[in-house]
């Protein structure tokens, strides 16, 4: 994974970021201060999937940058994001205001970026890459080498991020990051003026899956390279769990379910299992689908997801990034969604 590829990948956290906040914020008011969620997205014109493991919260104490880091400093006012990212062949790290103009976002985040270094103990200086504007907003990136021992220094990260007794999906984490094409990214997101952050961490990787019509069964357990998934205690809300496995399949052909493991769920008796197409897949996203453990912490011991459909490449890198972006959008519409069944 080279340069402009974990650009890529902070691209695409700049997106959810800036399309999903303001819908997070709005469940945290009435609901959970913490979340975890597995996504897994198949692309039939590219044959590759992409899976990825995160948790996110607004209670600090769970969920949290490096100390180190003055995350209420003046220069962070109009911010609204901060993405940190590392692969083994490169690194990345974009900072995101609102209401500023590129000079001064770029000033900003220069006398911020130290901090950053140093919290997150890359052992190199970030290199300015861009400054990028979009409506009000402003994207300031930076890239640096990668990390050749990534599993190791994601411990070392999860000691500095995460409360001890997280569990639940953050056990998938270490062993996700063996994945040659892993990356790991901490994020922290905010409105422009308030210090409310609320506190991201992802593994994920990307691999190449079989072409031909199927049917095409996605071992999850497989991918995650675990036995048995469960969720947290702290996603416990009165007793519901918000933990949640979501796949996504984008083709330009016709895609159908044809079973899963567990099976669907059947309200209001089965509310634990998968749920298929809850909104109306817009293309290119031709299958949605997503596993809900509700009341039920149980370990699942088998999760997969078989569709039949025709996976062959022919879609060339610049429509790739369309589809990337429309799928992002598609499981931010899908989170809404799917709430209403938990």
């Amino acid at each position: 994974m080279g340069k402009y590829k974990i650009l890529l990948l902070l691209f695409l956290a700049l997106l959810a970021y800036k399309t999903g906040i303001p819908a997070v914020n709005a469940v945290n008011e009435e609901g959970p201060s913490f979340m975890e969620m597995i996504s897994v997205t198949v692309n039939c014109t590219t044959a590759e999937l992409t899976i990825s493991s995160t948790v996110h919260s607004t209670d600090a104490t769970l969920v949290h940058f490096p100390t180190g880091i003055d995350m209420s400093s003046s220069e962070l006012t109009n911010a609204v994001l901060i993405v940190v990212g590392f692969s083994r062949e490169a690194s990345g790290l974009v900072i995101g205001f609102n209401n500023t103009d590129a000079a001064t976002a770029r000033s900003l985040a220069d006398a911020v970026k130290g901090s950053i270094e140093n919290a997150f103990n890359t052992g190199f200086t970030f290199t300015y890459n861009s400054t990028e504007t979009e409506d009000t907003y402003v994207y300031v990136s930076y890239t640096g080498p990668g990390k050749s021992d990534l599993t190791g220094y994601l411990s070392w990260l999860m000691d500095r991020c995460l409360v001890s007794n997280l569990g639940g999906f953050t056990s998938t984490f270490l062993s996700m990051s063996s994945e040659m094409e892993a990356f790991v990214e901490v994020s922290a997101g905010k409105e422009s003026g308030s210090f409310d952050w609320i506190y991201y961490m992802a593994v994920g990787y990307s691999t190449s899956v079989s072409t031909g019509v199927g049917p095409h069964k996605i071992d999850i357990l497989d991918l995650l390279n675990a036995d048995s998934l469960a969720p947290s205690e702290h996603a416990s809300q009165e007793g519901w769990f918000v933990s949640t496995v979501q796949f996504i399949v984008l083709s330009n052909e016709t895609v159908s379910y044809v079973s899963s493991e567990p099976g669907l769920m059947n309200p209001p008796m089965q509310m634990r299992g998968w749920i298929v197409n809850p909104i109306p897949p817009q293309p290119p996203v031709q299958l949605m689908a997503q596993f809900s453990f509700a009341n039920d912490p149980t370990p699942v011991n088998k999760l997969s997801i078989t569709f039949s459909g025709l996976i062959i490449p022919e879609i060339t890198a610049p429509a790739q990034l369309i589809l990337l972006i429309l799928t992002i959008s598609a499981t931010l519409a899908a989170r809404k969604m799917l709430k209403k069944f938990l």
